[in-house]
C-alpha cells in the first residue's frame, strides 16, 4: 500500500455533516488541554471505526465526554514524554551559555560550542517528534497510558515506517504555511479552520502509516473496545 496525502487533505470534507464536525473541532481548539483531548479522541474513534468497516463518523457534541475519555491517555503520555525531554534539551543549551564568555578570548571555540549546542538541541526535538507519534497512537488505541511506552512497538514502528512518516510530516509542514496565511487573511476566523484541518491531516497520516506498518508485517495493537462501541446502543 501507499500513503495517500490527497485523502488526508480531503477526508475532513467527506461526511454528510462536515460543517458540524469542523465547528465542533474548532470549538475544541479554543478549550485549553481538554479540547485537544476531545479532538484527538474523536479522530481516534473515527479512524479506528473506519478500519472496521464503519462509515466516517461526524463529530457529535453529545459525545464530548466519550471523546474526552479516549483522548485523555495519549495526551497524558505526551505530557510525560515532554517532561522527560525538557532536561535533555536544556542540557544541550549549556554549551551555548558557556560560549558567550569564550567569544572574546576564542571566537572559534565559542562559535563551535554555539553551533554544537544548537545542532544537539534540534536533534533532540526531532527525536522527540519521531518517537512521540507511535506513543500517541498506541496509548490512544489501547486507552492505556503505560502501553504507549512499549519500546518494542516504538522501535518496530519507526523501523518500518518512521522515515516515511517524517517525509510526509515535512510535506504537511510545507502545506500548513499557506493554509495558516490564508487563515489570517480571512479575518483570523480562518486560522481556526486551518488549525483543525492541519490537526486532522496529522492524525490521518499517522493512521495511514499504521496501516502501512501492518502491511509491512508489524504487530497489530489490541484496540480497546470502548473506542469502537456504538454510542447509540447498537453493536459496535
Amino acid at each position: 500500500m501507499t500513503i495517500d496525502f490527497g485523502r488526508a487533505m480531503g477526508d475532513l470534507f467527506s461526511t454528510p455533516k462536515k460543517w458540524i464536525t469542523i465547528l465542533g473541532m474548532c470549538v475544541c481548539s479554543l478549550i485549553p488541554v481538554a479540547g485537544y483531548m476531545v479532538m484527538l479522541g474523536y479522530l481516534t474513534r473515527r479512524f479506528t471505526r473506519e478500519r472496521q468497516g464503519h462509515p466516517p463518523e461526524d463529530f457529535e457534541f453529545g459525545f464530548f465526554a466519550e471523546y474526552l475519555k479516549i483522548g485523555l491517555w495519549p495526551v497524558l503520555a505526551t505530557l510525560v514524554l515532554t517532561c522527560g525531554l525538557i532536561p535533555v534539551a536544556m542540557a544541550f543549551v549549556i554549551p551555548v551559555a558557556l560560549a558567550d564568555p569564550l567569544m572574546e578570548k576564542s571566537p572559534d571555540l565559542g562559535g563551535a560550542l554555539i553551533a554544537g549546542g544548537v545542532v544537539l538541541y534540534l536533534l533532540s526535538i526531532a527525536l522527540f517528534t519521531i518517537v512521540l507519534y507511535p506513543v500517541i497512537l498506541r496509548s490512544a488505541l489501547t486507552m492505556n497510558f503505560a502501553a504507549g511506552f512499549s519500546w518494542t512497538f516504538i522501535r518496530s514502528f519507526l523501523a518500518k515506517v518512521g522515515l516515511s512518516l517524517v517525509g510526509y510530516f515535512v510535506i504537511l509542514g510545507l502545506v500548513s504555511i499557506p493554509l495558516i496565511l490564508l487563515g489570517y487573511l480571512a479575518l483570523l476566523v480562518g486560522v481556526y479552520l486551518a488549525g483543525v484541518w492541519i490537526q486532522f491531516m496529522q492524525v490521518h497520516l499517522v493512521f495511514q502509516h499504521y496501516d502501512l506498518y501492518l502491511a509491512r508485517g508489524g504487530e497489530p495493537v489490541r484496540i480497546n473496545p470502548e473506542i469502537t462501541k456504538d454510542y447509540w446502543g447498537l453493536p459496535g
